[in-house]
């Protein structure tokens, strides 16, 4: 029986390769593969959905927040794109890292985050979408 510590900060698990954004800087963008994940360290990073030719905000993440990791998940395409609100400091997990603690993850559980992931890129999509129709029916001020 193994008896170590549980890891409770997502970012124990990593590599210890560290990567920096600027300001206004773009992560990853939609459709992007993904090939890694991120845990943020520091600043505040933007979410975008691209809608009918404008990007819609869906989310803001700031420290402590993985990001990447439904790609890794169900090996589709990025759902969104992710820019750097302020300067960042994020810490990289590979995606063989990811798969290595994946793979460990009792077979109910991967279960529930695919179709939790497939939830989630639904949901954000329609979310998305419902946010650009309610900013064109919007009174101008």
């Amino acid at each position: 029986m193994n008896n170590a510590d549980p890891i409770t900060d997502p970012a124990d698990a990593l590599t210890g390769q560290d990567i920096a954004l600027a300001a206004g800087e773009t992560l990853f963008r939609e459709g992007d593969i993904g090939d890694r994940a991120y845990v943020v360290r520091s600043g505040r990073l933007e979410i975008l959905r691209h809608v009918s030719g404008r990007d819609v905000v869906v989310a803001i993440e700031g420290p402590g927040t993985i990001l990447g990791e439904m790609a890794l998940i169900d090996a589709q395409p990025r759902s969104a794109t992710v820019r750097a609100l302020d300067d960042a400091r994020l810490s990289v997990v590979p995606k063989p890292a990811f798969e290595f603690h994946l793979a460990r993850t009792d077979p109910v559980i991967r279960m529930l985050l695919e179709r939790f992931t497939a939830i989630i890129r639904t949901t954000t999509a329609e979310n998305a979408k419902l946010t650009l129709a309610a900013d064109r029916h919007a009174p101008e001020s």
